[in-house]
């Protein structure tokens, strides 16, 4: 019998007590699900080191002590999950690029605040291309005026399904974190920080604090680099924004 992985704790940081009765079910979880999940438990009372407790840390490459998630700083920043326990089933990337099938319960205190996430990664990976390998033996051809179309046999005609985008991302660092946001946001845009209007670095960093980027500390040094701008800018920028909404 091969032994379990037991949740590890992040020692340099006192647990709270709202959080000791989770680590029993993250044990729980890593024996019921196996290698293939990852439990994590986040603290977000500091962003920077959110990941207090970790099972099966390898599937992601993090370890205790690393930040929060880009849809961690989104739920905290933006409440858009407040009427709703838990969010389930959705595509994760890790930093390596591995893709997981992800659901996060949002651990409250008494005003409802969410002050910590219990999360579960799993790694499909198998069970992917196994279906992949079913539909390319199963899949037929609807010949259309000349040109074949492969479709499923469960449902003949209709195009194959298109693969979810991605909804979380599970950084190893708080810059990778950071820059990750940056980059993607940026890149969006298709326009070189060099090249962008002052109206363009607005618009940048209005899309940066809705993905709760500034929530990070030390993040309007790392923005303001891949800007190509000055701090007291950025901050400047972010005022503006804000007293916009």
């Amino acid at each position: 019998m091969t032994a379990r992985a037991r949740t590890q704790v992040d020692p340099d940081r006192d647990l709270r007590p709202e959080f000791a009765p989770y680590l029993a079910i993250m044990d729980f979880l890593g024996a019921l699900l196996g290698p293939r999940a990852e439990i994590v438990l986040h603290d977000t009372s500091d962003l920077s080191r959110s990941v207090v407790a970790l099972t099966h840390g390898h599937l992601s490459g993090r370890s205790v002590g690393a930040p929060a998630t880009d849809l961690v700083l989104r739920v905290l920043r933006n409440h858009e999950h407040d009427d709703e326990p838990f969010l389930a089933n959705y595509l994760a990337q890790s930093a390596a690029g591995g893709r997981f099938r992800s659901s996060t319960l949002f651990i409250r205190d008494a005003a409802s605040d969410v002050i910590g996430m219990l999360c579960i990664n799993i790694d499909d990976t198998d069970l992917v291309l196994a279906r992949d390998a079913l539909t390319a033996l199963t899949s037929t051809v609807e010949v259309v005026k000349g040109s074949p179309r492969p479709t499923s046999e469960s449902s003949p005609g209709e195009d194959l399904p298109v693969a979810p985008s991605i909804v979380e991302r599970l950084s190893v660092t708080v810059d990778d974190l950071t820059l990750d946001s940056v980059s993607r946001i940026v890149s969006a845009g298709a326009i070189s920080p060099l090249r962008m209007t002052q109206t363009e670095k607005i618009a940048t960093i209005r899309e940066l604090d809705r993905a709760g980027v500034f929530l990070l500390k030390g993040s309007v040094a790392r923005v303001a680099s891949v800007l190509q701008t000055s701090e007291p800018t950025v901050y400047r920028y972010l005022r503006q924004v804000r007293q916009e909404a």
